[in-house]
């Protein structure tokens, strides 16, 4: 765009973003009433509802709303739905891609995390998806009300892909690009600004002990994968409340009551993203070594449980021998983050998070040393390679400097991501905010942000993103 094509613009936003401010919240508002937690955790899984009642729910009302607003609108078997706008004869577009799906709210929320509610100052907007990532997907249907109330036409047609499943492996994507085009180039709003141009790789994985014994009715740890754990619970039977009170009333962090089937032992940690996981407690851990220095457990129950324990309290694959680090995207991360008990073996399914320049085929070689000399089977051991796409290309160098235009912040670096978004499974994709550098944490690292207690999204830069995104689909559409 010309300078005076872009000022023309800006005075256009000016004028338009303050009179949609509360249609903008009070959609925000319909989407994350919704508890949209993914049921798809391992595989892709069809049935009518393959996600859970509230993915599908949540899907529903996003097209409703899309096809509200004039937008043509699909349901690719509700693994994930799409609204359009543009005429395209080749039906090319640029897709903006966030996800409907969020992560379970935990405990510590100070207010209803499915109400949510504006601060008393009119800034903040709290609720589980105000953040991540349902308000980006409002602000990505409200960038496309801008063009198409202004008549403002593009090369490519302009496409929100709604995903239901990003919190739970992104297995939803491939279902989408087997049901549509693929997209020329896609935007993941579901990081930070200016540009996320590589990510680290991941591996999905599951492991499984050798049977354990009966005195471990069940243990539980973690609700996703991606998550440090906050909570953690063993059933155990054998022995009374009276007996485990005594024994476990040294620790800390562990709390003791009656079960149906037994007696319960309740570990509390605090909640990290397993991007960054240093400084979280994992519940797994407070449960796992209290279960062994209380004397509980004993035979094959307590061998599987320090196999276990070695790995839950490591955050860098030390024990795996696979820790790494590179000049690029940092150190290996490793987090034992759920535990479950299915029949008569403990399941373990961990976070890994690698560099971009380490050895894939290594990685994977070196990965089930560890659990097959504790004769633990290998159930799950899946690469998802990392995400890298040159600095010098120019669309990755036009949405940086849209972004830092538009953000009044000239220096803002690009990102190379700790954490997985779409844009590892989508092709030619980047994250691209929406989180604005420098935003203040109201409750500094502990609450307020994605996957924590009282999850609050601001709503200024809310708001912002409208404009970023804008003027980012206008710069980029002539070339892609």
């Amino acid at each position: 765009m010309t300078a005076s094509e872009k000022q023309k613009l800006g005075e256009q936003l000016d004028r338009w973003i303050p009179t949609i401010r509360e249609e903008f919240l009070r959609d925000v508002s319909k989407l994350c009433r919704i508890r949209s937690v993914s049921e798809a955790k391992d595989e892709f899984v069809p049935g009518d509802k393959p996600y859970g009642e509230g993915c599908y729910q949540v899907l529903m009302e996003a097209l409703k709303m899309a096809g509200e607003y004039g937008f043509r609108t699909k349901n690719y078997e509700n693994y994930a739905g799409s609204a359009t706008y543009g005429e395209n004869p080749q039906d090319d577009a640029i897709a903006i891609v966030p996800h409907m799906d969020i992560v379970p709210e935990g405990d510590g929320w100070t207010c209803e995390p499915f109400e949510p509610h504006i601060s008393e100052d009119g800034k903040y907007i709290f609720g589980r998806g105000t953040a991540d990532n349902k308000a980006p997907g409002v602000m990505a249907l409200y960038a496309m009300r801008f063009l198409k109330e202004h008549g403002i036409k593009l090369k490519n047609n302009v496409m929100i892909v709604f995903g239901m499943s990003e919190e739970t492996g992104s297995i939803d994507m491939p279902a989408f690009l087997a049901r549509e085009k693929a997209p020329k180039w896609c935007l993941v709003p579901d990081a930070k600004y200016p540009v996320g141009y590589a990510e680290k790789g991941m591996v999905r994985s599951k492991f499984a002990s050798y049977p354990v014994g009966e005195e471990l009715v069940d243990i539980w740890g973690g609700d996703v994968v991606n998550s440090v754990p906050d909570k953690a619970y063993a059933v155990l039977g054998g022995v009374s409340l009276e007996e485990a009170k005594e024994k476990l009333g040294g620790f800390e962090r562990i709390s003791v009551e009656a079960d149906a089937r037994g007696v319960r032992v309740n570990a509390t940690g605090t909640s990290h993203h397993c991007a960054r996981p240093h400084g979280a407690i994992n519940a797994n851990d407070v449960l796992v070594k209290a279960l062994l220095g209380s004397g509980l457990v004993g035979g094959r129950t307590r061998d599987a449980l320090e196999v276990i324990s070695v790995l839950t309290g490591d955050y860098d694959g030390v024990p795996l021998g696979i820790e790494a680090e590179d000049d690029v995207s940092g150190k290996l991360t490793f987090v034992l983050s759920m535990l479950r008990k299915e029949g008569d073996r403990i399941i373990l399914q961990p976070d890994i998070r690698y560099p971009v320049k380490m050895d894939q085929e290594f990685l994977m070689k070196q990965i089930p040393v560890y659990f097959e000399k504790a004769g633990f089977e290998i159930v799950k051991l899946h690469n998802d390679p990392a995400l890298y796409i040159p600095l010098d290309n120019p669309v990755i160098q036009k949405l940086i400097e849209v972004a830092r235009e538009q953000l009044g912040q000239p220096d803002i670096p690009p990102l190379v991501l700790d954490g997985g978004t779409y844009a590892r499974s989508l092709p030619n994709a980047v994250s691209y905010g929406a989180t604005v550098p420098g935003r203040v944490r109201l409750f500094g690292m502990e609450k307020g942000g994605a996957h924590q207690a009282d999850e609050y999204g601001d709503i200024a830069h809310l708001l912002l993103n409208i404009k970023v995104y804008i003027n980012a689909l206008l710069e980029i559409d002539p070339l892609v």
